[in-house]
């Protein structure tokens, strides 16, 4: 005996047939049909047109040994879930920090290096600080006195950096090229006076020194001169 899958022919339900068997016998419609035809059925349904004729009732022995051939498979258990084991929410470890404890001593020799540092910092800047602010008040009453006639003041002056290389004036008039480098001129003279700078050399008398001359109707500035020719040249630049 050797089971086969079939088609009934009559309703085309698939069905099981033993190919020893001549004929085959369908339990859906009681439809009892060759052996060969059900398989051909399979195999080539488009060939059959499966009328679905209701048969007449049959408990011959081709269904009777279906019905012993077909026995009912015990119901498979359902597969029991296994509960997923529930995840612990990572927390980092963390390691304390020891605790540090400095001894009075340490803290105190910590204190006494600090307030002595501080104190030789400004025992080195405040005379450094002094002897700059005492230098351009020197500097800027001696070059109000060269400008007297341009009428100004001491507000309308300012000498800056730490070695009084950087200076603004403000005048009331507009004043012409050469007006500006006689004006530089008369700075640096005085400068280099009161620093007591080598007067024979152009480098430390004027090229370190800017001048920005400013007045209501624009300016000049004389910016680091190289040369002598290049106070009213290169150096010139005129103010918006």
């Amino acid at each position: 005996m050797a089971i086969k899958d079939a088609r009934c022919i009559n309703c085309g339900s698939l069905i099981q047939v033993d190919n020893k068997e001549e004929q085959s016998y369908c339990m859906f419609c009681n439809c009892v049909f060759e052996t060969s035809e059900g398989l051909r059925a399979l195999e080539n349904p488009e060939a059959f047109e499966f009328p679905n004729v209701e048969q007449a009732e049959y408990d011959g022995p081709l269904a009777q040994r279906n019905r012993a051939r077909t026995i009912a498979p015990a119901p498979a258990q359902a597969p029991v879930p296994q509960q997923r084991k529930q995840e612990i929410p990572f927390e980092p470890k963390v390691k304390e920090l020891p605790v540090l404890k400095i001894p009075f001593r340490l803290k105190l020799l910590v204190i006494v290096v600090l307030v002595l540092a501080i104190g030789i910092l400004a025992a080195i800047s405040l005379p450094t600080i002094a002897a700059r602010n005492g230098r351009h008040e020197t500097i800027a009453a001696r070059f109000l006195q060269e400008l007297a006639d341009k009428n100004i003041d001491e507000d309308n002056i300012s000498i800056q950096n730490l070695k009084s290389d950087y200076v603004v004036l403000v005048l009331d008039e507009k004043i012409t090229e050469e007006e500006a480098v006689s004006i530089f001129n008369q700075y640096c003279a005085i400068r280099a006076d009161v620093m007591k700078l080598d007067q024979s050399s152009f480098k430390n008398t004027h090229t370190a020194v800017t001048l920005r001359i400013a007045t209501t109707e624009g300016g000049i500035e004389i910016a680091e001169p190289e040369n002598e020719s290049a106070i009213g040249g290169e150096a010139l630049r005129l103010l918006p």
